[in-house]
């Protein structure tokens, strides 16, 4: 406990200002920073879910949870935020590399690396006597001067790519050679044939801090729950047996009753709705309907045992003697994925050549590939409207909780925040030097106090492969592109209405004029770009992967093309022989 000391004077800095320099404290506590993969709003128990999070909800009980923060919609520009305080188009990745069009491959904002010379928060606590260790999914660069073993992390053991698969060492997108795992920044070519991605992780980090010391240390744990493919040691899954049998409509509706009771959005505050090109549950068939409950039965359990693996962190540095000693940050880089790739021709040809199945009897298993789809997203972002790859509510409203020495505990914060925020609220909890950021600190909130972290004058843009918000105060504007958005602006009062259900844009012009202003300040401020007319990242995304499956798998296509084109040709040839024969008679 002799690391409280930090917080009483840590007090003494604003956090209406972003994260100054300061000196060492000589009694900094050890940061664990927990970001699970595309986690729901509510997807965790301290947040209403059905879901079993014991060492989470833990954590959350001994801390403080908050109720209006976010991130980006998209995961590389999150984390890119995360790692630098800083907004995600000056730290280089305005966009996912993978779903960037070409017209902005150039830009400084969009290069898809790290930029150059910018200091991430392992290299600050680095200077400042911090061991810094990771394990998990970076996706911010893989050339040598971008991983993390060059950008202030001593000990590392990556996946640089939108994710990969959780059972073995392979790709789970065709866009992707391989699966680029990286130890200490050298490439790894094979995983040990046990490997559960969340285990692994969680056990490669426990080596890395092994059994304490006389300096702090920061551990980064990026987990690859639940990202597709959606999968998870059976003992998990079947924990869910018949849960979401009854669909995706009274789940939303469940989760939003949750969120009440919990206390994270108003007594009568409106459901958000379900876009409506989005299916009705009893509008699927009986073994439809049996395929998708399986999947969330999968999708909890890859949560539930990403979580059992967590508490055997957590039990390790009770062990050691660390814990009293540890602020516990959780959170989630963007909403739930709400993407269906079965269906997709590119995809479906790419499950059949390289294995692949999406069979309800072996889901979540090893060779299996596994998602929840958009229905099932929008029912886990409950109570807001739509979800990953989207600037609605749905998207970018993630669970943040904080835990530890000094931390107000049982507390809900109702600050708005956003995920630069977090590092430079690891500057001031640690004494690191946080110039530069333009993150601000969380600790008045972390500590009970109600003031606003950003002042209803205070606003900050989010935007991502075209998906465009601005927040100032209560209100928020957005708008989104395809496939489900229409380009359109809208203005919400996110006080009242969380779920986005009433447009004020109309019926307020002058604050909406402000709030457009606002945006637009913001958006040459940090070098944001329009999108190519008809842009899709979905589309952009298949479009990529085109080159890469040729590339690879040109044989299979051409013996495909060979064993269709042989019984043609030879029908021709017998043919011709005919006609040439009638001819000679």
């Amino acid at each position: 406990m002799a690391r409280l000391m930090i917080f009483g004077l840590a007090l003494a800095m604003t956090t209406a200002v972003t994260a100054q320099p300061a000196e060492r404290q000589p009694a900094s506590p050890n940061i664990v920073l927990i970001v699970a993969d595309d986690v729901a709003f509510t997807d965790l128990g301290a947040y209403g879910s059905e879901i079993r999070t014991p060492n989470i909800d833990a954590l959350a009980r001994r801390g403080t949870i908050f109720s209006n923060f976010h991130a980006t919609p998209m995961c590389a520009p999150s984390r890119a935020m995360l790692m630098t305080g800083v907004d995600s188009h000056r730290a280089g990745i305005g966009n996912l590399p993978e779903t960037t069009p070409t017209a902005h491959r150039g830009s400084p904002a969009y290069r898809g690396l790290l930029a150059e010379g910018l200091p991430t928060i392992a290299s600050r606590l680095r200077g400042i006597g911090y061991r810094t260790y990771m394990t998990g999914k970076w996706h911010l660069g893989h050339t040598p001067e971008t991983l993390p073993s060059a950008r202030g992390f001593d000990r590392t053991f990556i996946v640089d790519a939108t994710g990969a698969d959780n059972w073995e060492h392979r790709p789970y997108l065709p866009y992707y050679d391989r699966a680029e795992w990286f130890a200490d920044g050298e490439a790894v070519h094979e995983l040990p044939d046990d490997f559960y991605s969340s285990e692994f992780l969680v056990d490669r980090m426990i080596d890395f801090i092994g059994g304490g010391g006389v300096d702090p240390f920061f551990a980064y744990v990026a987990f690859q729950a639940i990202h597709i493919p959606v999968q998870a040691p059976r003992e998990f899954t079947m924990r869910y047996r018949d849960v979401y049998n009854r669909g995706w409509q009274i789940h939303r509706e469940q989760r939003h009753a949750a969120a009440i009771e919990a206390g994270l959005i108003p007594e009568g505050a409106p459901l958000g709705v379900i876009h409506p090109d989005l299916r009705q549950w009893d509008d699927l068939t009986a073994e439809e309907q049996a395929w998708h409950a399986r999947a969330m039965e999968v999708n909890a359990g890859m949560l539930e045992a990403m979580d059992h693996h967590l508490g055997r962190l957590i039990a390790h540095l009770r062990a050691t003697g660390e814990y009293d000693d540890t602020v516990f940050i959780v959170t989630s880089d963007n909403g739930p994925e709400g993407n269906s790739p079965a269906g997709s021709r590119i995809m479906d040809a790419w499950f059949w050549m390289v294995g692949y199945s999406t069979d309800i009897e072996t889901m979540g298993e090893r060779g299996s590939w596994g998602y929840i789809g958009p229905e099932w997203a929008s029912a886990n972002a409950s109570p807001n409207s739509l979800f990953k790859f989207y600037a609605n509510e749905g998207g970018t409203r993630v669970p943040l909780i904080f835990s530890g020495p000094g931390i107000d505990e049982g507390g809900i914060a109702r600050q708005l925040g956003l995920i630069s925020d977090i590092p430079a609220t690891i500057a001031v909890l640690s004494g690191a030097d946080g110039a530069g950021m333009t993150g601000r600190s969380l600790l008045a909130a972390l500590t009970g106090d109600e003031a606003d972290i950003y002042g209803p004058n205070d606003g900050f843009g989010i935007e991502t492969a075209g998906r465009r918000a601005f927040y100032r105060g209560r209100y928020k504007i957005v708008r989104n592109g395809l496939p489900l958005g229409d380009n359109v602006w809208r203005l919400y009062d996110l006080e009242a209405d969380p779920g986005e259900t009433t447009d004020l844009s109309a019926s307020e012009p002058e604050l909406f004029a402000s709030m457009r202003a606002g945006y637009d300040a913001w958006a040459e401020e940090n070098g944001v770009l329009e999108m190519p007319a008809g842009y899709d990242p979905v589309k952009t995304l298949q479009q990529h992967s085109r080159g890469p499956i040729l590339r690879r798998y040109w044989w299979i296509l051409a013996l495909l093309g060979g064993i269709l084109v042989a019984p043609i040709a030879w029908l021709i040839y017998r043919r011709r022989r005919k006609l040439k024969g009638s001819r000679a008679i």
